[in-house]
């Protein structure tokens, strides 16, 4: 018994043709105008159309070196107290009086508390 099974290939469906987007390019657009449009579609939804301006990150701070050095107790006593006062650390009482004597110190390398000084 021979039977002639129908042909699979009539069940495969072919490839559809690809389409091509020969779009041409768009012209460049005025930073006003897409300003200008934004605040317009802004207003007919109700939504905010402002962007937030870019964060300006710091300038790296210099790289550390260990300074270790002998003080008296009451000096220790004073610079303890006055930063568990002001919630800063020894380091930074003592960079602050450096700085204010004229050493150079930038802004960005007199941290109050280092401890919690995000590593970038």
């Amino acid at each position: 018994m021979s039977t002639k099974l129908p042909s699979i290939s009539d069940d495969i469906r072919q490839p559809s043709k690809k389409i091509t987007f020969d779009l041409k390019p768009r012209e460049d657009l005025p930073d006003e105008a897409v300003t200008a449009r934004a605040k317009e579609i802004g207003e007919t939804w109700g939504s905010s159309t402002q962007i937030a301006p870019k964060e300006v990150p710091l300038p790296p701070a210099a790289p550390l070196v260990s300074v270790r050095f002998d003080s008296p107790d009451y000096l220790d006593k004073q610079l303890s107290i006055k930063a568990a006062e002001l919630g800063v650390t020894k380091t930074y009482l003592i960079l602050l009086a450096l700085g204010k004597d004229g050493y150079r110190l930038e802004e960005v390398d007199l941290v109050k508390d280092r401890r919690r000084w995000k590593k970038r």
